[in-house]
């Protein structure tokens, strides 16, 4: 028989209260105040006979290979898989911040952090920063967010409407539904510490139907907006999605679909070699989220969930997509699919998302399709980012994009082209750093003046530090230039002052 759950409290304030150890520490400097930055006068197009419309798709932590069209052996995904057989594929794109605000922020504005101001969950953006909705807007399309907005501003002042949608069970957040354990009695918490924070649920099966759910009402809000459009105007859509982010609790038929043996084992070889390779923020984290209490069988458990809650994300999003198709909508409607980041399954020993940069978290799903542009089944490996988003659909949509942007158009790449992109930088607040190239990742962490460097190509899933290796001291140099050259452009503490 299985030990009683205990009520227990989970680390006050999550990321905030570990940030706050560190400074206590005197490893990490308080993060300076910020300055309001001056709105900058913005372009707008006169509206044309023939605009597409936009559908952006948006994923709450979903990861970039648990998807079928990206080679997952267990994970079925068929309309995902559509979308992306009908369009572009970017199997190479990675978020700016592996945590919702600041990569969100960082899609609106096309900048990184220390420009926009959102450096993480609790700091807002920067009054002024230009976000492509309002673009759009002035531009002649009717804009509209169904669900989560969660990107440092006020969502109201982006989209021309915001429509909310809570849980009715307070399973997510932020939301005015308070959330009672009691209510989810098949569910185990991290350590098997019942608590007052869904976000703690490592896994288990959603109290209701699947019509019940959050994100099933979202595709239905978005489906009643489109069929209810008597605006002459294109439209430009966004349906925000918070699964699959925790709790990761699918409903019926979804839970139960995988079972912890189809989650691959590799993930577990050597892990407990590999978590004593690594900087010790991480083994810090590790312990203060109390990530060291899970089980092996509840890793799988946890990963089993996950990839349930993935299928059941997909059959929403079916909807939409079949709704185009029935409306005859599909053929001049862009459609964008990503996520804000990923999600950690159990690698290193660790769940969700924290003050680390590892493939799981950071590795993000873009599909874009446009029938009217875009050949079906265009595969594209190189290098792309998550501020590339507002340059790229500033360009599908004809507008000139505002001055200040980091990121780039991806159209170039759809047609062929190459833009020498070497290298993709990630951070996580202030004090964790990342350059990612197509073989070769380092991290860096101020926190403890180390770092990690891995061999992609050899060690896909990071298990092996070869940070310090005399042998690869010229490929760690390299990387620590190219990481402190963006630093110095990028990311310079007084930007936030």
């Amino acid at each position: 028989m299985a030990e009683p759950q205990q009520e227990a409290k989970a680390p006050a304030g999550g990321f905030d209260s570990f940030r706050g150890k560190l400074v206590a520490e005197g490893r990490l400097e308080p993060l300076p105040r910020r300055r309001p930055r001056r709105r900058r006068e913005r372009p707008v197009r006169e509206p044309g006979d023939d605009r597409p419309n936009v559908l952006w798709l948006m994923a709450d932590q979903l990861r970039a290979d648990t998807m079928g069209c990206a080679g997952h052996p267990v994970v079925r995904t068929p309309h995902i898989d559509r979308l992306a057989a009908e369009g572009a594929h970017f199997t190479n794109t990675f978020c700016a911040a592996p945590v919702c605000v600041p990569s969100r922020a960082g899609m609106l504005t096309g900048r990184h952090l220390f420009a926009h101001g959102a450096v993480s969950n609790r700091h807002p953006m920067r009054e002024g920063e230009v976000r492509f909705p309002e673009l759009v807007r002035e531009a002649g399309w009717r804009t509209a967010n169904v669900g989560k907005h969660h990107a440092g501003c006020s969502a109201r002042e982006v989209w021309s409407e915001q429509i909310t949608v809570e849980d009715r069970f307070g399973a997510t957040k932020p939301s005015s539904v308070p959330f009672d354990p009691a209510n989810f009695p098949n569910v185990t918490f991290i350590a098997n510490e019942v608590c007052s924070n869904a976000n703690r649920i490592l896994h288990g099966k959603y109290p209701a139907g699947v019509n019940l759910t959050k994100s099933y009402i979202l595709s239905s809000r978005g489906v009643e907006w489109l069929r209810w459009n008597d605006d002459p105007r294109p439209f430009f859509l966004r349906v925000s999605y918070d699964d699959p982010h925790p709790p990761v609790i699918p409903p019926e038929p979804f839970h139960g679909m995988y079972g912890p043996e189809d989650v691959p084992e590799q993930i577990w070889t050597g892990q407990e070699e590999s978590i004593r390779s690594k900087p010790s923020t991480v083994g810090e984290y590790l312990r203060y989220q109390h990530q060291d209490r899970i089980s092996l069988q509840d890793h799988r458990r946890h990963a089993a969930a996950y990839f349930g809650l993935v299928s059941h994300l997909d059959a929403q999003i079916g909807r939409l997509l079949d709704y185009l198709d029935e409306s005859g909508l599909a053929d001049n409607t862009i459609v964008i699919l990503n996520s804000d980041h990923g999600h950690m399954i159990g690698e290193h020993g660790l769940t969700h998302k924290g003050p680390f940069c590892y493939e799981g978290t950071l590795h993000i799903p873009t599909i874009i399709r446009w029938p009217r542009r875009i050949p079906p089944g265009t595969r594209v490996d190189a290098l792309a980012h998550g501020v590339d988003l507002m340059p790229t659909l500033m360009d599908l949509l004809g507008l000139a994009p505002p001055e200040g942007l980091h990121g780039r158009s991806m159209v170039p790449l759809l047609e062929g082209g190459d833009d020498g992109r070497e290298h993709v930088f990630c951070q996580w607040e202030d004090y964790v750093f990342c350059v990612r190239g197509r073989r070769w990742k380092l991290t860096w962490y101020d926190s403890d003046g180390d770092g990690e460097l891995y061999d992609l190509e050899a060690d896909p899933l990071e298990k092996e530090n070869l940070f310090g290796r005399e042998t690869l001291a010229d490929v760690q140099a390299g990387l620590l230039d190219a990481l402190h050259q963006w630093r110095r452009r990028y990311a310079r503490r007084e930007d936030l002052a």
